[in-house]
């Protein structure tokens, strides 16, 4: 019965890892190093990744380096192409001049969407153990005589 505990308990705190988030309106002059955004790109514009340059690029998610002048760093994590395209990013450094950015918004994780996941996921599991007959039984066992030997 304990390693059923654990296993419910594994399977409950699970979607914590790859909780839900949404996206809020922010400013880049306010916004801290390290602040996970997503900027929205007035003009399509190329970027040079490593040994690679990336085109038609009108969104780019990564956190928050500096404002430089006139121009917002990020370290990339997403590039994303009007025609569908998406390249990783992997933590390269791109700069985007800041009359370029059509909106900045800043990821956040949604308390009430991920507690909906978590709370799917903990009666999903009871239920799944219920039927298997794994789970508690709450009938009304335990009374009787014992069988004859």
């Amino acid at each position: 019965m304990r390693r059923i505990s654990r296993m419910v308990l594994a399977l409950a705190v699970m979607p914590l890892g790859a909780a839900c988030y949404h996206y809020v309106p922010a400013d880049a002059r306010v916004a801290p190093q390290g602040t996970p955004v997503r900027a929205r790109l007035n003009t399509m514009s190329d970027f040079e990744l490593s040994q690679i340059t990336v085109n038609n690029i009108d969104q780019v998610e990564g956190e928050v380096v500096r404002l430089d002048g006139s121009e917002l760093v990020l370290s990339a994590t997403w590039l994303q192409a009007i025609t569908g395209n998406g390249y990783a990013g992997n933590g390269w450094t791109v700069r985007i001049p800041e009359a370029n950015v059509a909106g900045l918004e800043e990821k956040r994780l949604s308390w009430w969407r991920s507690g909906i996941v978590v709370a799917g996921v903990i009666a999903g599991t009871w239920i799944g153990f219920d039927v298997l007959g794994l789970g508690p039984s709450f009938g009304g066992g335990g009374g009787g005589t014992p069988p004859r030997q």
